[in-house]
């Protein structure tokens, strides 16, 4: 006979593990809608702005007021590197980026954009045999560096951070390390929030989550998941058995 506070307990575990997946999907969905509206928006609009500075400065320089075109020119350059900044903050809240193309390319968008925002170390360390994986597996992984990293600058006031992903004993590996001072157990409790969601999305491509400190300082953020399986060669050709 089984337990009745199995019974009850399962339909509620049941609700609740549908409401994480909801909630999720509409915070991802606005994610990707801003994403979309900074990039055609915002940056098209600074773009503009930028190409006519570039006009006006090349004027000014042509009807001999060399200062003023200098000072046209610094706006150009600053306008340029805002746009730059700006495309990387889009392609950040777009999980893989605005094209699809991959989560490799993802993950490199996160690692310059750090570079440029905070000016710290910031390097992705790929595997060139890494497969193609399924586009919400991609965007569940883009997701949970992107909270790791976010913890590391926050609460871990690193100042190097490497992210890896590596193909490990049949395994994807997603990795997040940092130098920082560590994710201390009230660090945890406050952002509580957002280990439980980087946990959730782990379970949530059948992979797990591990959060620990390093020997040498800092925190190492892990993520283990199933990759898919590549089809044998000798498997589904149907052929007959020839006739004797």
């Amino acid at each position: 006979m089984r337990p009745q506070g199995i019974e009850a307990n399962a339909p509620r575990a049941g609700r609740q593990e549908l409401l994480n997946r909801e909630i999720l999907e509409i915070v991802d969905g606005e994610r990707q809608r801003l994403g979309r509206e900074l990039h055609d928006g915002l940056c098209q609009s600074l773009a503009g702005i930028a190409a006519l500075s570039s006009a006006l400065s090349r004027s000014l320089a042509a009807s001999g007021q060399p200062g003023p075109a200098a000072a046209a020119g610094e706006i150009v350059r600053l306008l340029d590197e805002t746009i730059g900044e700006a495309r990387d903050l889009a392609h950040g809240l777009s999980p893989i980026g605005l094209n699809g193309a991959g989560l490799a390319v993802g993950l490199e968008a996160l690692a310059r954009s750090v570079r440029h925002t905070h000016r710290i170390s910031c390097a992705l360390a790929p595997d060139s045999r890494f497969p193609s994986l399924r586009h919400e597996t991609e965007a569940h992984l883009m997701r949970i560096a992107q909270e790791a990293v976010r913890n590391a600058l926050a609460h871990g006031r690193a100042d190097q951070i490497e992210i890896s992903l590596a193909c490990v004993d049949g395994s994807g590996m997603l990795r997040i390390r940092d130098n920082g001072v560590g994710l201390a157990d009230d660090d945890r409790s406050h952002d509580g929030a957002g280990l439980q969601t980087m946990d959730y999305r782990a379970r949530a491509i059948g992979g797990f989550l591990t959060v620990a400190g390093r020997p040498e300082g800092g925190t190492a953020v892990g993520c283990a998941f199933p990759l898919p399986r590549t089809p044998d060669p000798r498997e589904g050709h149907g052929d007959a058995p020839a006739q004797s």
